[in-house]
């Protein structure tokens, strides 16, 4: 709990570098059944929609109902400590919605990566290829602005 301010249910908010950029506002969903990029997120990498795997699909529960997806991508993802590091592909759906997130990390990811999140210490551990633990701290302060 060491930096934590003591808290009801704030979100665990993380940053991860996707296409050499460094992406902040990352969203820990255990409840989530896939792993979801934003469309203004895709257009602020300069990605180009020839990436996207077309869809006609959509999401069901999400943001009051459905949202439409556009596609899905394969992009490089890493997540660090500042000393250590793991980088795996990671499939994200393509949406086009309003979002307080740039990415929304679902339970396929999080299984991957052998994560274990608390909300309750906003930390996410999960360990390196070479068995030292990573540990993420959620960046409450940026948590705290999604309720605005």
């Amino acid at each position: 709990m060491v930096g934590v301010v003591p808290h009801d249910n704030d979100p665990v908010l993380i940053s991860a570098v996707m296409v050499g950029r460094k992406v902040h506002w990352v969203l820990i969903d255990q409840g989530s059944s896939t792993d979801v990029l934003f469309w203004s997120m895709f257009v602020n990498m300069r990605l180009s929609p020839n990436q996207i795997w077309l869809h006609d699909g959509c999401l069901v529960g999400f943001v009051r109902g459905q949202v439409e997806a556009r596609g899905y991508i394969d992009l490089w993802t890493t997540f660090s400590d500042e000393e250590v590091v793991k980088t795996i592909v990671i499939m994200y759906v393509v949406v086009n919605t309003p979002s307080a997130y740039n990415l929304l990390l679902g339970r396929p990811s999080l299984n991957r990566l052998g994560a274990v999140t608390s909300t309750k210490n906003m930390k996410m551990k999960l360990p390196s290829l070479e068995g030292k633990i990573i540990t993420i701290r959620s960046n409450q302060k940026d948590a705290r602005k999604c309720y605005c």
